[in-house]
């Protein structure tokens, strides 16, 4: 029956329109399609995906992997997998970043990587030890019974092999793992019993391993085949390379796997990073070194020249822009800074061109010809590498920086005049030296996604803010059959108070306008004094959010969400003070990281507040993708710009106003968001990129009308609350 997947349901009650939703999703999976599911607060999302997920991968031999990119939501998921396993028994895992989980704190990735390799050929070369001594006692015992000179000599060859592997074991003991060690030659079944007895966080996985002094992430890996359920970050499964090894250890293909996406609004952007490619002016010097360390001089000659050639032509690249204008060399600090190299919407790239001259001056005319024999230098590094880490001669397993140029320039000479990428350089200060890095940036995620996607057994992307749904479907390329499913807020809209002021639309060019600057500031001053409770500010950059912070006058604490600051410190103090019937105000900005993932439910948040549409910054990157979408799709700044955008509005609206019982007021403060706006700002006006039923409840407002507004709001609330 349908119902049957209420046995992984396990709340007493449903909120508004969750059995709706999870019959729609239960149906939809059997069909093996993509679930696109926009549920506002309330309808309980995770729940609904993942009870008919849990029945139909029961039916249909199938394991269910949930990702997210929030760290609190990954907590939420380990609750609610907590509570289903108490009404019905499921083995669920949760995978956290390998070196999150090593017990040897200081130790890098790939020397991680490496000693795990040297530990298996350390077992096998003491197995291969034993059976050697187990065949010199055993020519022993017959020498003994024979006199036969030849036994002899057969003895004394065998120990002479028992030496040299000894030889062996002591290097390979050196530079393998003790903790994975005593794993593989250990019965794990105690382990395996308290990982499934409860749904255990990697932080007690970590505790429960230091305790017995082994490796808990190898014990993941070696039960995650037995896992109904696996809750792990984005990039286990974004990232193509990570997502064969996860794979690899559950035993399955992707066809194996139902897959559910929190927060899939972030797909596009997290698929975008994991795919980007870059070398860095260091990489090309540690590669120079190579080579000159190398004792082949007749192969590694062309390699020498094609190198120089590279670092000069990207030194003089940016030696060339950083003089082009007076102060811009002293502009660059500690983050990188881009360079243009290449015209964002007509993709031509200058540095590619400029490089290739150059090469040809040096007599190198193959380019791809001569980058694969970078390649198989590199290899031989990389062999070398190994060799020395694996008998004890280097603590850690080096990388060939050959290599790594190598496999970066094969894609650069590929891809970089496709409109698909966009090449960049970019630049920063290293002990006040300058040093330059070449990127290729990728602007259409789907790549990435689509393959993934139209390959898995089924899917929910889940989201608050995943409309429109054309758009996603798109830009993700997703060309399978999908399910489409939208839940507005379902908590009582007296309750909440929508409202778009219309202050004039803060365009770049009028933000230091004093006269706009000291209305907004006005009307701050009135939200915050109406507000009943804790005050929630987002502004369209840090940079604003801390002037304006300078430029409130209130008589309650104001806190201001800044780098270098602790942003969990200041969220608990905010949410202390709210808690506790009093006011306080938070600072923040659209692409900080109190927009998504953090509930002020209750008396954590009364009053949230958009200062300006808040775009990300229009540079070239961002102009690179609007280019690239409008070829490809035909809607470059809306699918680009404009819908991610309001997107990160809406969650942020969605700060507040977080159950049936809660209350509060929701402002938009600029005047593109107003209703007029579509007649009087025509394509500058936003208002008609929130979902219909939003649009809906957004309530035009002037500027002086705003104090008002909030003051018969909350008094009804009072009322309604019983409250003075």
């Amino acid at each position: 029956m349908k119902s049957d997947y209420l046995a992984y349901f396990p709340k007493s009650s449903f909120y508004p329109n969750q059995l709706e939703a999870m019959d729609a999703i239960h149906e939809a999976l059997i069909k093996k399609q993509i679930v696109l599911f926009e549920g506002a607060c309330g309808t309980g999302k995770t729940l609904s995906a993942l009870a008919p997920a849990l029945h139909i991968a029961k039916l249909e031999k199938k394991t269910v992997v949930i990702a997210t990119n929030v760290h609190q939501q990954m907590a939420q998921f380990i609750e609610e997998a907590r509570e289903i396993q108490k009404k019905n028994s499921i083995k669920a895992v949760v995978l956290k970043g390998k070196m999150l989980m090593c017990p040897k704190q200081d130790m890098d990735y790939e020397t991680c990587s490496l000693q795990r390799d040297n530990t298996y050929k350390l077992l096998e070369q003491e197995k291969d030890a034993v059976q050697l001594k187990n065949e010199i006692r055993s020519v022993k015992d017959k020498q003994k019974r024979v006199k036969d000179s030849s036994l002899i000599e057969l003895q004394r060859e065998l120990s002479r092999e028992s030496d040299r592997y000894e030889r062996q074991l002591h290097d390979l003991r050196k530079s393998s793992c003790d903790q994975l060690f005593r794993l593989l030659k250990s019965d794990t079944d105690d382990f395996r019993s308290w990982l499934f007895s409860g749904v255990r966080t990697p932080e007690e996985v970590s505790e429960w391993a230091l305790s017995n002094n082994t490796c808990g992430y190898e014990l993941l890996k070696r039960y995650m085949k037995e896992a109904d359920l696996l809750i792990c970050n984005y990039h286990h499964f974004l990232n193509e390379d990570i997502r064969t090894n996860v794979l690899g250890w559950m035993d399955k293909s992707p066809k194996d796997i139902i897959a559910i996406f929190d927060e899939a609004h972030n797909i596009e952007s997290a698929a975008r990073s994991h795919s980007s490619l870059t070398l860095t002016e260091l990489t090309i010097n540690r590669a120079l070194d190579e080579i000159e360390a190398s004792k082949d001089a007749l192969a590694s000659q062309d390699i020498e020249t094609f190198l120089k050639a590279l670092l000069e032509t990207i030194r003089s690249t940016y030696n060339y822009f950083l003089d082009k204008k007076f102060g811009e060399r002293e502009r660059i600090g500690k983050d990188w800074y881009d360079l243009r190299i290449s015209d964002p919407e007509e993709r031509m790239d200058m540095f590619r061109a400029k490089l290739v001259k150059e090469l040809e001056k040096e007599g190198i005319k193959k380019v791809e010809e001569a980058i694969e024999h970078i390649r198989s230098f590199g290899l031989s590094i990389d062999a070398f590498y190994e060799k020395q880490f694996n008998e004890g001669k280097s603590p850690i397993k080096k990388i060939s920086s050959s290599l790594v140029a190598a496999g970066f320039l094969s894609n650069y000479m590929k891809f970089s005049n496709d409109r698909g990428y966009y090449p960049i350089l970019s630049v920063r200060r290293l002990n006040n030296e300058i040093y330059g890095r070449l990127e290729l940036f990728t602007c259409i995620p789907k790549n990435v996604t689509a393959p993934l996607l139209n390959s898995i057994h089924a899917a929910v992307l889940m989201s608050a803010t995943l409309a429109p749904f054309e758009t996603i479907k798109i830009t993700l390329g997703i060309d399978r059959e999908t399910r489409d499913l939208s839940f507005g807020l379902s908590f009582p809209k007296e309750k909440r108070l929508t409202i778009a002021v219309s202050v004039p639309p803060l365009f770049a060019k009028d933000r230091d306008n004093v006269q706009i600057k000291d209305l907004i500031t006005r009307v701050l001053n009135d939200i915050i004094e109406q507000s009943d409770g804790n005050v929630l500010i987002f502004f369209q950059s840090f940079n604003e959010a801390s002037q304006y912070k300078k430029r409130l006058k209130c008589k309650v604490p104001v806190f201001l969400d800044e780098t270098g600051v602790s942003a969990q410190g200041i969220r608990d103090e905010f949410f202390s003070i709210g808690e506790n019937g009093k006011k306080s105000v938070l600072i923040s900005y659209m692409w900080g990281t109190l927009t998504e993932g953090v509930d002020y439910k209750d008396g954590r948040g009364r009053t949230v507040v958009i200062v300006g549409v808040g775009y990300p910054a229009l540079n070239d990157r961002t102009r690179a993708v609007e280019s690239a979408y409008e070829t490809e799709f035909g809607h470059g700044w809306e699918y680009a710009v404009e819908i991610p955008t309001i997107r990160k509005v809406r969650q942020a609206l969605g700060r507040v106003v977080r159950s049936p019982m809660d209350y509060g007021a929701r402002v938009l403060l600029d005047g593109r968001y107003t209703s007029s706006s579509t007649r009087h700002l025509g394509k500058y006006s936003v208002f008609k990129i929130f979902p219909e039923n939003e649009r809906a409840e957004i309530v035009d407002v002037l500027p002086e009308k705003v104090k008002y507004s909030l003051m018969n709001f909350f008094n009804d609330m009072r009322k309604n609350n019983g409250k003075k």
